[in-house]
């Protein structure tokens, strides 16, 4: 069995017995712009359920116009930390139905100003997340609510932000 497969397997059994759900996902980073919608892709074929990419965070030299190359793949489901995304990047995220992350992840959040301005200037649709690498970097609601707030985000965003939208896209994916 592959890794993939392995990894399926595990989110299944975890699905099963420990009371939470598990989705199955793949996060491209550092990927050469153009090759994006091929690696969306095949992540998909191998049974990822959300799609995430490695915005142009302003504390890592990521390729540029990987947040062009982001919004314009039908296959991706979040920019996740985009820095100084530009409004046409927004705007076509927001008609691609790609969601736009406010991020907890420290550096990340240097940019959560911007991405929520941004945002809510266009209608683009936005998610708390937290980027976590270790068990330390999960936050609970509280602390994520505070995060959409430090954005700039009204309280009626921060709210669709940690519940309306993360269903929308697990609704759109049949997994809700």
């Amino acid at each position: 069995m592959d890794c993939v497969g392995r990894i399926i397997d595990a989110v299944q059994d975890i699905n099963d017995n420990w009371g939470i759900t598990i989705v199955p996902g793949a996060e491209i980073t550092h990927a050469p712009a153009e090759i994006i919608p091929k690696l969306a892709k095949k992540a998909k074929e191998l049974g990822a359920e959300v799609i995430v990419v490695h915005g142009e965070t302003l504390v890592e030299p990521v390729i540029e116009g990987t947040n062009w190359a982001a919004v314009n793949c039908p296959d991706v489901d979040i920019l996740a930390h985009p820095g100084l995304i530009t409004y046409e990047e927004a705007e076509i995220a927001k008609e691609n139905n790609i969601t736009l992350e406010i991020s907890s992840r420290r550096g990340h959040s240097l940019g959560n100003g911007h991405v929520g301005k941004v945002a809510l200037e266009v209608g683009a649709n936005l998610i708390i997340d937290t980027d976590t690498h270790s068990p330390s970097d999960l936050i609970n609601y509280e602390t994520a609510y505070s995060y959409g707030l430090g954005a700039g985000l009204p309280e009626k965003e921060v709210k669709k932000a940690l519940t309306t939208n993360p269903e929308r896209i697990l609704k759109n994916k049949g997994l809700l």
